[in-house]
């Protein structure tokens, strides 16, 4: 394997690009960043060693986030950037056997990600010259951190044998790694009032197997044994102690389906079928059954209208009519069957809990805060980028159209999308009224916190648009800025008392999380006293984005 072609040509690759450099220099400097914060200015600690232990504990789940935010960039597009560009086919014509192409390939895509936690062992080594921490201990952080690259990336590896497009996978495994890292570890955490430990018998079992495949849980439950965030069953191992075995189990599972996946070529994806254009005024039998039938013809573009609007709704599939009404009927439904959750939790539990509606409307507006950070970078980031790949760039910089309205028309078309998924998920926020009417002022002000940031997310997507010629390289950006801004700065909250109040004030000013949460009546949150700042910031930040994107359209538009 040593040997294997394709596992040279990978890590020279990667080591060669601008973003290798980008990556390494950004995990220095985070980790520096951190090591400087929580060093004691004096270099003293305490004698029990608890303050080198909890500066260890922030190093290593600030290094493993880190590593969730690049994962996908390094591996999702491991074997789709070969079908596009039809060189995969080319590899099984060699003397290579199948399972040899596919480790060489899932080796050469994880190698750099195993450099990259290599990158960081020198910030965790430092906490040596604390005191008070072992040398098993900073093994066990390094090694859980090597086996979270590797289950990481092969997750990847996994949505990128699937897919066709390299953009779509890099969505995908964001999605996928948010529920796996996050979404897993929440019944372990305060904020879902430990559902764990409230939980009995078989359930109880689950979520903890469930919490058990976080990285992010297992790794707090190592560094911060007992701590109010790893709270599992009691019966029940450690989260770390599973993790390790679930995690090479799974990892064996990936790597096993691979292979079965790429034994041969893979196949080209099914070319859509010839569909008969239903004229205007007739009425189809698909018309009944899915109310919008995509194979009537469109009416002309009114004058009063956008003709770059229209045109992306009409050609970008998941701006199509009928994909936005099924993603809507979807999320209505969802609502619908949160509504029912919602009043069944008020109804038992608010005697014992008055806070509980206050409770339940901060998690509803973080809940849809992050459904806007997870889906909004789908949609804008391929919004000028994506015209620049297939070509039609070169027919919108020939047309008498402003460049500002260019940027207008990509701009409406990522933000009405996203404030109809929103809107569709409304019922379940106002069900809280009916149990607690002052909670009208708090919902409003929840709703300014979801719309600005669907704004700031949606000129995010559109800016990395404007720089990069490619798509994917687009999303990628666009992911790691929106989910460092609601995610990685969460760390903070770890820390406890370690951070100066001046520190993270700066940092949540910007996180739209810890908007909602204020805006919802956390009374943590609202100690801080940042959402009028917060609406500030994110407001100059998106006019800067926006201006910058015309002046880029403007410069892409002239004469080669």
């Amino acid at each position: 394997m040593i040997k294997n072609p394709i596992i040279r040509k990978e890590v020279l690759s990667a080591l060669r690009t601008k973003k290798a450099v980008a990556m390494q220099g950004l995990m220095f400097a985070v980790m520096a960043g951190l090591l400087w914060l929580l060093w004691p200015l004096d270099g003293l600690q305490d004698v029990g060693g608890q303050q080198a232990r909890r500066i260890l504990g922030i190093l290593a789940i600030g290094e493993l986030v880190m590593i969730a935010l690049f994962a996908p960039a390094l591996t999702a597009a491991a074997l789709t950037s070969e079908k596009e560009h039809n060189t995969l086919e080319s590899l099984f014509t060699t003397t290579m056997k199948p399972w040899e192409i596919v480790l060489g390939k899932m080796v050469g895509a994880l190698a750099f990600l195993v450099l990259l936690v290599l990158s960081g062992t020198p910030a965790l080594a430092a906490v040596f010259l604390l005191g008070g921490v072992t040398g098993s201990e900073v093994l066990a952080v390094i090694c859980i951190l090597l086996l979270t690259a590797v289950y990481l990336g092969v997750i990847g590896f996994l949505v990128s044998a699937i897919m066709h497009r390299s953009y779509r996978a890099i969505i995908v495994t964001y999605v996928v790694q948010g529920v796996v890292c996050f979404l897993f570890a929440v019944p372990a955490w305060p904020v879902s009032n430990h559902l764990i430990i409230k939980a009995g018998g078989a359930n109880q079992a689950i979520l903890h197997i469930l919490a058990s495949l976080s990285p992010l849980e297992a790794m707090a439950s190592l560094v911060w044994p007992g701590g109010q965030y790893t709270q599992g069953a009691p019966s029940m191992p450690s989260f770390w102690g599973m993790f390790i075995p679930l995690s090479i189990a799974v990892i064996v599972i990936v790597t096993i389906v691979c292979l079965i996946k790429l034994r041969r070529p893979a196949q080209p994806p099914r070319p859509r079928e010839k569909l008969k254009v239903v004229e205007r005024g007739k009425v189809s039998a698909r018309t009944f059954l899915f109310l919008i039938d995509p194979r009537k013809r469109k009416r002309s573009i009114c004058w009063w209208q956008n003709p770059v609007l229209v045109k992306e709704f009409r050609t970008r599939p998941m701006l199509q009519t009928h994909w936005l009404f099924r993603a809507v009927s979807i999320s209505l439904i969802v609502s619908i069957l949160l509504m029912f959750l919602v009043g069944a939790g008020v109804t038992a539990f608010s005697a014992e809990e008055p806070e509980l509606p206050t409770l339940m409307l901060t998690a509803v507006g973080a809940m849809m805060v992050v459904l806007v950070v997870l889906v909004g970078p789908a949609i804008s980031a391929g919004a000028i980028c994506s015209d620049r790949e297939t070509g039609v760039w070169d027919l919108l910089r020939v047309t008498p159209i402003p460049s500002w309205r260019i940027v207008s028309g990509k701009f409406q078309a990522s933000i009405l999308p996203l404030l109809l998924l929103t809107l569709a998920t409304l019922p379940g926020m106002c069900v809280l009224l009916y149990f607690n009417e002052n909670l009208g002022p708090r919902l409003w002000r929840v709703w300014q916190v979801i719309a600005m940031t669907i704004l700031f997310v949606s000129t995010a997507g559109t800016f990395f648009s404007s720089l990069f010629s490619r798509t994917v390289v687009s999303t990628a950006w666009t992911y790691a800025m929106v989910v460092s801004m609601t995610m990685l700065s969460l760390l903070i909250l770890l820390g406890g008392d370690m951070f100066s109040s001046r520190f993270v004030e700066v940092v949540f000013v910007m996180n739209p999380v810890v908007a909602a949460m204020e805006a919802a009546g956390h009374q943590g949150m609202q100690k801080l006293g940042l959402l009028a700042t917060h609406f500030k910031v994110m407001a100059a930040a998106t006019a800067v984005m926006f201006t910058l994107t015309v002046i880029r359209v403007f410069q892409l538009r002239r004469a080669e």
